[in-house]
């Protein structure tokens, strides 16, 4: 008698305990700080400069924070990548071409097609929880994200430069199976970018005006007909305990950029990230 007691009463609070869980908001306000680290893809073709199609697969470090409570979300990631970048069809392939001085004298000259690539980017990104999935292990949040993110490809080409100040609505999803494991997956799609490309003719040099500064007097706001970049992150995360835990994440995005003549781009990567909570 006394054995079936004691297994109704662990029944009982085993029970209650789930219950709690499953009606416990999505979380305290918590502060998230870690580092990621991955690898990736990027592959492009830009006609602005080039018929080739260019790629690059560059390592990628990441330093991120998050501030979440059980109404908002609020995240600052910053974002580096660096690798080698050549076309994807035609590794070894060499350009050549002739210059002429203001004398007439011509000179022959040629340069592999590839080089270097560097991205960056960093981001801030708001949300509100949704208070009807507060109740469910899917929890549902929409908010919005600032983005500026440039994309610097090295070498004698300069296919596939360019920088974008946008601007996103995201909505994210996050399932907690429980204390330890959670799913998260979000997707944004920008609807105004401030886009700055080279110019066709790929000349930002002029008389006492510096390079750097004559690449971003090509700036211009343009909205989802001439910059199109949806993007989708699903990732996993481990809780180790309560100050530390580590996670995997997957990022997909696509660029359709209309000016000053198209460049297509599709960007892959998966990183692991080790996090404290505090």
């Amino acid at each position: 008698m006394k054995s079936i007691l004691t297994l109704v009463a662990l029944f009982v609070t085993g029970l209650s305990h789930a219950q709690d869980y499953e009606n416990r908001p999505w979380m305290p306000l918590e502060n998230r700080i870690g580092l990621a680290l991955g690898i990736g893809s990027f592959t492009y073709l830009d006609k602005n400069s080039s018929p080739l199609v260019y790629q690059s697969k560059p390592k990628n470090l990441r330093l991120f924070y998050n501030l979440e409570s059980n109404t908002f979300l609020f995240s600052v990631d910053l974002d580096v990548r660096l690798g080698s970048n050549a076309p994807k069809y035609h590794k070894d392939r060499t350009l050549y071409f002739q210059e002429e001085d203001y004398k007439g004298k011509k000179e022959d000259k040629k340069f592999p097609a590839g080089g270097s690539f560097m991205a960056g980017k960093i981001s801030l990104g708001a949300y509100y929880k949704i208070p009807s999935t507060q109740e469910s292990t899917f929890k549902v949040a929409v908010g919005g994200r600032i983005m500026n993110e440039l994309f610097y490809p090295q070498g004698w080409n300069s296919a596939g430069m360019f920088n974008a100040l946008s601007i996103s609505p995201e909505g994210l999803i996050q399932h907690r199976v429980n204390e330890y494991h959670q799913f998260t997956a979000s997707v944004r799609i920008p609807v105004a970018a401030l886009l700055t490309r080279l110019p066709y003719d790929n000349t930002v040099s002029a008389p006492d005006k510096k390079q750097v500064k004559g690449f971003f007097n090509n700036s211009s706001w343009e909205g989802p007909t001439k910059f199109i970049a949806p993007a989708l992150t699903m990732g996993y995360n481990y809780q180790i305990n309560t100050h530390w835990g580590a996670g995997l994440n997957y990022e997909l995005g696509w660029y359709n950029i209309q000016t000053p003549q198209q460049m297509k781009a599709l960007s892959q990567s998966i990183l692991a990230n080790f996090h404290h909570q505090f």
